[in-house]
């Protein structure tokens, strides 16, 4: 009888376990294109407050980085040339899950003049749904979201989707 018993408590167990993760995603299927974007208010590294609703009028696009990530460290020079070249479009980076010391550190040694707003708690990685990086988001002057991808980027390719699906 115990040995009938432990095969169908481990099966049961899964099927809870399946379950809970299909309704716990299931509901929580956000920020993806065509919905409104999530507001949110995060510190950059020095302190200064960031709002994602200040930029209203203006095309933003959000990514998600983290400096252990090596995609991230691979993507970083072409989101530092759109970043300094393109002006059409606030590009926001969203350290995830990083400490200011580390972000400090990170910048100091790659000489970074983009905005890293500090996401160390993961709270608005967690609004957005968002589970890797790095992932980007666009959003338009709405505050709509109009494109979203996982995997590094090129400045190219952010002008491109950027202009074909930003109306103007």
């Amino acid at each position: 009888m115990g040995k009938k018993l432990g095969p169908i408590i481990v099966i049961a167990a899964v099927i809870g376990v399946l379950g809970f993760l299909v309704s716990g995603l299931g509901g929580k299927v956000a920020a993806q294109p065509g919905d409104q974007a999530i507001d949110f208010e995060l510190k950059d590294v020095d302190g200064k407050v960031y709002k994602l609703s200040d930029f209203k009028g203006q095309p933003v696009v959000l990514n998600f980085f983290a400096t252990w990530c090596g995609p991230c460290i691979d993507e970083a020079p072409e989101l530092e040339a759109f970043g300094k070249e393109y002006k059409d479009a606030k590009l926001l980076i969203l350290a995830k899950g990083e400490s200011k010391k580390r972000m400090d550190k990170y910048i100091g040694e790659s000489g970074s003049q983009l905005t890293y707003l500090l996401d160390t708690k993961e709270e608005i990685s967690k609004d957005y749904n968002v589970i890797g990086q790095p992932e980007t988001i666009i959003i338009d002057g709405n505050g709509i979201i109009v494109e979203r991808f996982s995997g590094p980027t090129t400045k190219e390719n952010l002008i491109q989707m950027i202009s074909e699906k930003v109306s103007p």
